[in-house]
């Protein structure tokens, strides 16, 4: 028998995604003599087939000019081709995004599972600023038609869960709520070329995130001469060239150092050598309304290391005042006093940095997820 997992996305990559991806499929591999990974090749330089254990990747459409409607239309033609080869010997069918599963509930009979983590119509403004309202609503209209055709859906924030239940309908009995997760590393090495003396700030780019935000709090700390804001982004480095110039105009070209696509345990130890680690996320429709699970919070409590963030309800269903210095969203000024505060308190870190870490141990583990997960598995089989 065989399982299906279906990504519009690169695997593996650098992006968080990817890590969320990696603990999906394990745990869906185990419910079948083999799973079937179904997602993007991004570049040539991944293999079209590659096989591990009983996980068999097949990996579709590097080419560059293919846009992002035509790639995603060929991509949903793709995944419901393999389903339809292989039909009678599925019994578990798990997609991320409308383009996946547009091809897998198509087939009626297939046990399915929705993985909410964000919603197309939400997501694909902020990357293309244009679209227009009546192409909006026609994502909204597959969202729909996902949504009501799957067999139950999985979502990693509750507010998200709300989203779903407010503006599709869903019944809130379908949507199960299984948080992101990290794992606690064993032992740590500070990288050679780490600054003596430095924040760090992890992950992707998007408006979203409220890099922005941070570069601009950081004006506000240069009577800190040897602090370093060090930015480990998931993307290429070309996609940091825009942030360039606000660095220049705020005169801290000295003061920030960037590193692009960092492997996962070399990430970790920037993590757990930094003195805070900022997750400054805006207060916008897509972490207000929509929701998400940031996995910067969770991969800093993973780390021991002292945590500053927008105090936002996806955060707070993460960690507290008692785990985390929580700050008012999109306020360069206030971001920069709380960092300063714990700068200039080493034991007040300390303490929210043990307790963050406690809290990981007992709420957040990939494994306790895992094992929710498991449980969705063996209710549909």
């Amino acid at each position: 028998m065989l399982n299906i997992y279906a990504s519009y996305d690169v695997f593996p990559s650098s992006k968080g995604s990817s890590t969320h991806i990696k603990e999906m499929i394990t745990a869906l591999a185990t419910h079948a003599e083999e799973l079937s990974l179904l997602c993007l090749r991004g570049n040539a330089k991944l293999p079209a087939v590659q096989k591990h254990d009983n996980i068999l990747i097949k990996r579709f459409y590097s080419e560059v000019k293919l846009n992002y409607l035509e790639k995603a239309s060929l991509f949903s033609e793709r995944v419901y081709l393999e389903i339809s080869q292989n039909e009678n010997e599925i019994k578990i069918a798990h997609f991320r995004d409308i383009w996946s599963g547009l091809g897998i509930t198509a087939h009626k009979n297939i046990p399915s599972v929705f993985e909410v983590n964000a919603l197309t119509s939400v997501e694909l403004p902020y990357h293309y600023p244009n679209l227009t309202d009546e192409f909006l609503e026609k994502l909204k209209f597959l969202e729909q038609k996902c949504l009501d055709e799957a067999t139950v859906i999985i979502t990693p924030s509750a507010t998200t869960k709300k989203f779903l239940i407010a503006a599709y309908a869903v019944p809130e009995e379908k949507i199960n709520v299984i948080p992101n997760g990290a794992y606690i590393p064993e032992s740590f090495e500070k990288p050679e070329d780490a600054p003596d003396h430095y924040i760090i700030y992890f992950g992707a780019l998007q408006r979203w995130q409220g890099i922005e935000v941070l570069l601009k709090a950081m004006s506000y700390l240069k009577d800190y001469p040897d602090l370093k804001l060090l930015i480990c982004s998931s993307v290429k480095e070309k996609a940091f060239k825009p942030l360039k110039k606000l660095i220049e105009k705020l005169e801290l070209t000295d003061r920030i150092i960037v590193k692009t696509q960092v492997q996962r345990e070399e990430l970790y130890n920037y993590i757990h050598f930094a003195t805070l680690s900022i997750a400054p996320l805006k207060a916008c429709e897509r972490n207000i309304t929509q929701g998400c699970s940031p996995l910067k919070i969770l991969e800093t409590m993973a780390c021991g290391t002292a945590l500053v963030a927008s105090d936002l309800p996806v955060v707070r269903e993460l960690v507290s005042e008692q785990e985390a210095m929580l700050v008012e969203p999109d306020r360069e000024l206030d971001l920069a006093r709380s960092i300063r505060f714990l700068l200039d308190t080493p034991e007040e870190r300390e303490v929210l940095a043990a307790k963050a870490l406690q809290k990981m141990k007992e709420e957040f583990t990939w494994e306790l997820q895992v094992n929710k997960l498991n449980q969705v598995y063996k209710n549909l089989i």
